[in-house]
């Protein structure tokens, strides 16, 4: 996922990215998730802009992660645009404007562009804080431990204060 600038023309890369379960792990060891069958990839465009080389394409796909409520697998589609600008980095001058211009510009160095941090920045943004396997997923009951999308329970309707912890609740600390 590197590119040399010295390689890239005046019209341009096309730059095609497959994203595997292998580099997920790799890249985002603490997200438990993984590539739906139809895989995720980036394409797009790489391209000189002046000084600077600008990145645009989209990153589409489906990614099967946890639900966050009933602990299934939930499958999600992406489609995220994704527009980046990349600079080689230079000495910082103290000039205002140069410190007010590179907020927004990804620096790289000895004339190589990696955009696979790139990349995985933009999909770990794109996921929701917690998916879901469907918008109305009952999830897991708290007292039985239930799978309500699977099984219907009705420990909301028990009368509070049985079970096996009931003399907990009258411990004073």
């Amino acid at each position: 996922m590197r590119y040399k600038i010295k390689d890239i023309g005046d019209d341009g890369v096309d730059v095609r990215v497959a994203v595997t379960e292998a580099w997920l792990r790799a890249e985002c060891p603490e997200v438990d998730m993984r590539p739906s069958e139809g895989g995720i990839t980036f394409s797009g465009r790489l391209e000189r802009a002046g000084d600077e080389y600008l990145l645009r394409g989209a990153l589409r796909g489906g990614l099967v992660a946890q639900c966050a409520r009933c602990l299934e697998p939930a499958t999600l589609t992406l489609d995220v645009p994704v527009t980046l600008t990349f600079a080689e980095w230079r000495e910082p001058s103290g000039k205002e404007e140069d410190e007010d211009d590179a907020e927004d510009v990804i620096t790289f160095q000895d004339g190589v562009i990696d955009v696979g941090p790139e990349i995985r920045d933009e999909l770990l943004l794109a996921l929701p804080m917690g998916p879901l396997c469907r918008e109305d997923c009952a999830g897991i009951c708290p007292t039985c431990g239930t799978n309500r999308n699977l099984t219907p329970c009705d420990c909301a309707q028990r009368p509070a204060g049985g079970g096996k912890f009931a003399a907990l609740a009258k411990v004073k600390l």
